[in-house]
């Protein structure tokens, strides 16, 4: 979409004075406006995109497919690899048409790497799948000892139906078949193997939450949240939040599902696409090719929330967005906006209630007077920063809006029917107009608010996708945060890091902590993407990355007082260890330790030091660890 901003913006200098355009837009107040004002302006130069659509490929199918076979038999198969070759599979599964053998073969490939990574479950329903489509006579032998095998490792008490399957087959090969007596010889082993009544085998599942979290006492205001904590306003700060007590190190101040998220394209083919958990065996949409799920039960659900909106249009935008989880967050949101408010007359409603607030701390708040999660008006009253943008941002991103909202109108019945494929029919159309303002409020409020959703991938934390919550949201950054968040399941675990006391504001981190990196890149990261500069403690006193930070000794003069932190810090390096190696069952305990740690700590030491530091990132790490992970298999 950047080729279609440049080509309008050399049309305008063309054929009138640019500054004259850009000033007239930039005194437009609302996003309406500016995508009326867009529309006309691309309608004036008929400039559009030939747009090409990526739908079902038998051929893709056969090359994933065959990319994930040499894969698989290539030597020194390790579980990195094998998680490749089930992303290949399961790409070639996206790509095969419905109730085809390409669709078939896939799952059948597929169900070999569960097995060889001892999903023995997932490679039952695998090769069940593959046998109840156009799978291959000659090769349903193997995938019927596959499943014997899988059943025998298991520990199922009958394997009767599927062993005289597999007999059947086997007794239809040609004599002269090489495999033919291999098959047999381990068809007979397996028989034998399962009258030995073997121990259940319970395989490995992706690990889930292990630890209960609980708030000691609700919110009144917010119900994701403790009531240690309350919203404020003011002009220096904006919306902010303000202990209303003493919080101790490792208290849960809130937990808070997201209203709405988005799996990272880089994840569709081993996440499902709705829950975001890890799928290894995951089933497509019968329609597009970027959207997979766990469960019948999850590619249902998604379709009656976003999916049969998004499904018509979502290859089009891998084609041609640029910023493509900005644009399909921008078009989830809208959707299920449309969606909960049922009808465009309720959402202008909500939308002009929340416009027309006169009290800033309350704004999107709902009628029951909370600060609801799962309320569209609490998302939409978010930060979008517009005041502050240029009119060349605003601009371009009203163009990408237009981009998006024609898509969608002219290719789903989101306006109550299909639009006509040409820009007059969504000028024409005021649903179309509401539509596309939402788009472009979204896409101011997406870099300011959308936060990652995580998980631990080895000794790292990487991103599963983004998030937009209301609450978070109103937390404001600090380069040294008294907070952090970690994910798990379907929500957001926030816990304190530091003490925090009564009246104190509580800070999160956006991603740029002054131990990591040195201030004028934090700063000029700030002003790029969030227009603030950073005024925070650490950025005030211009504290040193870690490297250049104080050792306790060298700044704790009493002797008593160093012989008490030599002993509360006594198991820290045990600790640090069993953080990086993940080898202890029993999180809680050491979470509670190393919080114990940090409060001791501070009431007697305020500068911060290597050691604060240390136990802070390994009780980081160890509540991420309780959270959602992605286990590489092991061979």
């Amino acid at each position: 979409m950047e080729f279609l901003y440049k080509t309008i913006c050399d049309n305008i200098i063309d054929t009138e004075s640019q500054l004259q355009f850009l000033y007239h837009f930039n005194i437009l107040i609302t996003n309406e406006e500016r995508i009326i004002s867009t529309l006309i302006i691309m309608k004036k130069f008929s400039v559009f995109l030939e747009i090409r659509e990526l739908s079902k490929n038998s051929a893709y199918s056969i090359k994933f497919r065959l990319e994930g076979n040499k894969l698989f038999l290539s030597s020194s198969l390790n579980g990195y690899k094998c998680i490749k070759v089930i992303e290949l599979y399961t790409k070639s599964i996206a790509y095969a048409n419905p109730l085809s053998e390409e669709l078939a073969l896939a799952y059948g490939n597929r169900s070999a790497v569960l097995l060889k990574i001892h999903k023995y479950e997932l490679c039952i329903q695998d090769i069940d799948r593959a046998l109840s489509l156009n799978y291959p006579d000659q090769l349903k032998i193997k995938l019927y000892i596959r499943k014997v095998e899988c059943l025998v490792l298991i520990g199922e008490s009958s394997i009767i139906e599927d062993y005289e399957n597999a007999l059947y087959w086997l007794n239809k090969m040609p004599r002269n078949d090489p495999n033919k007596k291999i098959y047999q010889s381990k068809l007979e082993y397996l028989y034998e193997q399962s009258k030995k009544g073997l121990k259940k085998n319970k395989e490995k599942q992706q690990p889930k939450n292990q630890h209960l979290c609980k708030i000691k006492s609700r919110n009144t205001e917010v119900p994701c949240a403790s009531d240690a904590v309350a919203i404020k306003y003011n002009n220096t700060y904006g919306r902010h939040i303000v202990a209303t007590r003493d919080i101790s190190p490792g208290e849960v101040i809130a937990i808070e599902k997201p209203y709405s998220f988005l799996l990272k394209p880089e994840n569709i083919y081993t996440h499902c696409s709705n829950c975001m958990e890890v799928s290894l065996a995951s089933i497509p949409c019968d329609h597009c090719v970027y959207a997979m799920y766990c469960s019948e039960k999850c590619k249902l659900e998604s379709w009656k929330k976003y999916h049969d909106m998004e499904c018509p249009v979502f290859s089009v935008f891998f084609a041609i967005s640029d910023y493509i989880k900005l644009d399909l967050f921008s078009l989830r949101i809208m959707i299920q906006a449309i969606k909960e408010a049922r009808n465009f007359k309720n959402l202008r409603k909500w939308i002009k209630h929340v416009d027309e607030w006169d009290d800033p701390r309350t704004k999107g708040f709902c009628s029951d007077k909370k600060l609801h999660s799962d309320r569209y008006v609490s998302v939409y009253s978010l930060t979008t920063n517009t005041e502050k943008r240029s009119v060349i941002d605003l601009f371009k991103r009203s163009i990408d809006s237009c981009v998006l909202l024609y898509i969608l109108a002219t290719r789903t019945t989101i306006c109550g029917h299909k639009l006509e494929r040409k820009l007059s029919a969504l000028l024409e159309n005021e649903n179309a107009i509401l539509i596309g303002g939402l788009i472009l409020q979204h896409q101011q409020m997406i870099p300011n608010n959308a936060l990652s959703f995580l998980e631990e991938y080895g000794l790292d934390g990487r991103e599963r996708g983004i998030v937009v919550m209301p609450f978070y949201s109103l937390f404001n950054h600090s380069c040294n945060p008294n907070v952090v968040r970690y994910s798990r399941s379907k929500e957001v675990i926030m816990r304190a890091i530091f003490p925090i006391k009564k009246g104190e504001q509580l800070f999160d981190n956006y991603g740029q902590h002054y131990a990591i990196i040195e201030q004028s890149r934090r700063r000029a990261n700030f002003l790029q993407q969030y227009y603030f500069l950073c005024k925070c403690s650490a950025c005030k006193s211009d504290l040193p990355q870690y490297n250049g930070l104080y050792f306790l000794e060298q700044v704790v003069q009493k002797q008593s007082e160093k012989v008490m932190i030599k002993k509360i810090l006594k198991k820290l390096e045990k600790y640090m260890s069993l953080a990086i190696m993940d080898e202890v069952d029993n999180k809680e305990h050491i979470i509670k330790e190393l919080s114990k740690m940090i409060q001791v700590i501070h009431d007697h030491v305020s500068i911060p030091s290597k050691e604060i530091n240390d136990i802070v990132e390994t009780l980081k790490r160890m509540l991420c660890l309780t959270g959602n992970k992605f286990v590489l298999p092991k061979i």
